[in-house]
């Protein structure tokens, strides 16, 4: 096909092209309803219409934001919210008093407190000894007439962790001959002496090394003077040995 064939008749230009111009002429504002995002920077349609609708894509007048503001505050509702939104919370101001008040738990069985003081394990995996110790010391509490008593955590996670560490040593010793990159290996090395543990860990531990008790004449943050409660009873020449209690 010659460029003679392929030519558009000029007759064609005139006819199209102002119906074209009057077509973009008449093309409905975006100051209001549309805000322009660039997607591709090459995109040359991308790059006329930027152009062509920067200014309001890109900046706020003082004007307007003013009267953004004039219109939310003349709704009394708005005012309300921005004050009480200003002085409290957010969550208690969101709450609805109506489910809170249907809600409302009622107990008629009070349960005695019991243990003091109250511990706290903060960000260890230690819950299981924390349960235990606290269970053991309502015991010796009530028979020896205490009010405040706390047996010690860290003596019972000191062993612990040295029973974990003797055992994957152990385990590494009988799988000398396993593939290092099989599951069994795998699952040895994965969390070889964690903090985690359960009920019959603990009873061994308190069964091969006792239990000590934390004198409260001295913070727990520093280095606690112990007295040692076995169960092998008071017969241990040691200083303020306590008999441990039968469970």
């Amino acid at each position: 096909m010659d460029s003679a064939q392929s030519k558009i008749p000029e007759s064609v230009l005139d006819e199209t092209l102002p119906s074209r111009v009057g077509a973009m002429e008449n093309k409905p504002s975006l100051d209001k309803d549309y805000v322009y995002v660039k997607d591709r920077p090459s995109d040359t349609m991308s790059q006329q219409v930027e152009s062509a609708y920067r200014p309001y894509s890109q900046t706020v007048s003082i004007s307007t934001t003013e009267e953004w503001k004039k219109e939310l505050m003349e709704d009394p509702k708005n005012r309300l919210a921005l004050s009480a939104l200003s002085a409290n919370n957010a969550s208690s101001i969101l709450t609805q008093r109506s489910t809170v008040v249907a809600d409302t738990q009622i107990f008629n069985t009070k349960i005695s407190f019991e243990g003091a003081p109250i511990t706290n394990q903060k960000s260890s995996g230690r819950c299981w000894l924390f349960a235990a110790t606290n269970v053991f010391r309502v015991a010796i509490m009530k028979r020896y007439n205490l009010k405040e008593f706390e047996l010690s955590q860290a003596y019972l996670f000191y062993w612990d962790k040295l029973e974990k560490a003797n055992y994957f040593l152990e385990q590494i010793l009988d799988t000398v001959e396993e593939d290092l990159e099989g599951r069994l290996i795998q699952a040895l090395l994965a969390s070889p002496v964690g903090d985690g543990g359960q009920w019959d860990m603990v009873a061994n531990l308190v069964e091969k090394y006792g239990l000590v008790w934390i004198d409260s004449d001295f913070p727990t943050t520093t280095t606690a003077p112990y007295r040692l409660c076995h169960p092998a009873g008071p017969s241990l020449p040691l200083p303020g040995l306590l008999q441990c209690p039968k469970f």
